[in-house]
C-alpha cells in the first residue's frame, strides 16, 4: 500500500510506550550483575523487611486442600488430585472410577449438556470422531421431534421437485 508512519508519529508513540531511545539505554541488559549482590543486609535494613518474606512452610490464604473442588473458568468441575495444583475434571475421574481409564481418542460427555452433574447416568463415552460429527451436524442443535419435522421438509422439497421435473419434461413433448 506504500503507507508510512512520520518520524514525529513514531517518536510519539515511542515516548508513550517507553520505546525512546533514552529509556532503552538504561534498560538492565541481559547477564546484568546487581551492585549489591552477595552483600548482607545491615539487622535493621533486615528487621524491616523480613515481615515481607516467604518463610518456609508458610501455607497461604488461598490454600486449597487434596480433594477440594472447583469450577474452572469453562463450568467444569474440577478436584485437587495432589499437591501442588494437580487438578482434574471430575467427571473424568468419575467415569475412570467406574470403567476404568478413558481410551485415547475419546471424550466423555454430558448426557443432558449441564457440565456440573457429574452423575455416572449422565455421562458417556464418545470418540473424538463421532464427537466431530456430532457437533457439525445442523441437525444436533434442535431436539429430535424437529430433527423428525426437518427430515420430512427435506424429503417434501425433493418429491415436489422431482414431481415438477416430471411435469415440465411432459409439457415440452
Amino acid at each position: 500500500m506504500g503507507l508510512r508512519k512520520s518520524v514525529a508519529f513514531l517518536s510519539e508513540i515511542g515516548k508513550r510506550t517507553s520505546m525512546s531511545q533514552a529509556s532503552i539505554a538504561h534498560r538492565f541488559r541481559k547477564g546484568h550483575k546487581p551492585a549489591n549482590k552477595g552483600k548482607r543486609m545491615s539487622p535493621e535494613t533486615y528487621s524491616r523487611v523480613a515481615p515481607t518474606m516467604f518463610r518456609k512452610g508458610n501455607v497461604p490464604a488461598n490454600h486449597r486442600p487434596v480433594g477440594s473442588e472447583r469450577v474452572n473458568v469453562d463450568g467444569y468441575v474440577e478436584i485437587k488430585m495432589a499437591e501442588p495444583n494437580k487438578w482434574r475434571q471430575k467427571h473424568r475421574v468419575v467415569w475412570e472410577q467406574e470403567y476404568g481409564p478413558i481410551p485415547k481418542g475419546s471424550n466423555i460427555q454430558f448426557r443432558n449438556g449441564n457440565r456440573q452433574d457429574i452423575r455416572i447416568e449422565n455421562l458417556y463415552l464418545i470418540s473424538r470422531q463421532d464427537q466431530l460429527k456430532n457437533e457439525n451436524s445442523l441437525m444436533a442443535r434442535y431436539p429430535e421431534e424437529l430433527r423428525k419435522v426437518i427430515r420430512l421438509k427435506g424429503t417434501l422439497k425433493r418429491q415436489i421437485t422431482l414431481y415438477n421435473k416430471k411435469n415440465s419434461s411432459n409439457e415440452q413433448q
